[in-house]
């Protein structure tokens, strides 16, 4: 099977992924492998299943490289997660894969508390703040279908929108005039 970037308005990117429920399984093992190589090859911090066509609930971060993270890096795969505690609010200036070239400023919690599963089926609980609990919501809301403009007031939404695929029709034709 082919893994590439799925990029708005890819379907699989609007709707809730399905559970693992095979645990130290090799196709899993597949999944985790191809799903770290993207994120690196596309040099990100965070990857979701679904933005490479894996209908699952897997997630997989990478916080070591961030020259200005505070905290210590953290390297993750997480396994159905969901967020169970939200504290406080902070705006989060983000981008995302899946919309390439668009940044914009959103809310998010401050702290979380995100509840999942390893590779083996064991319980994961972490309690975490800043750059990591940003990055955690962002790939959380990704596996339930919720891209990061759902955010944004409706017509700061539409603007963007309207820009990015502006900005994506006028990449294919660019792309199609140098044969590509």
């Amino acid at each position: 099977m082919s893994y590439h970037l799925r990029t708005w308005p890819d379907k699989i990117l609007k709707k809730k992924m399905d559970k693992v429920d095979f645990f130290s399984d090799e196709k899993l093992k597949e999944y985790i492998d191809v799903m770290f190589k993207k994120m690196y090859e596309l040099e990100g911090v965070g990857l979701a299943a679904n933005q490479i066509g894996i209908p699952y609930q897997i997630i997989v971060i990478d916080t070591t490289n961030r020259e200005e993270s505070e905290e210590e890096g953290k390297k993750l795969v997480l396994i159905n997660p969901e967020i169970i505690e939200k504290d406080g609010e902070v705006l989060s200036t983000e981008g995302c894969l899946s919309f390439p070239g668009v940044q914009i400023e959103i809310p998010r919690a401050e702290k979380v508390k995100v509840k999942a599963f390893d590779f083996d089926g064991n319980e994961i609980n972490i309690e975490t703040d800043g750059f990591l609990a940003i990055v955690l919501q962002h790939e959380i809301d990704h596996i339930n279908g919720i891209p990061f403009i759902n955010y944004l007031p409706p017509v700061k939404k539409r603007l963007v929108l309207e820009k990015y695929m502006k900005n994506r029709k006028k990449d294919k034709d660019t792309a199609k005039a140098k044969g590509v």
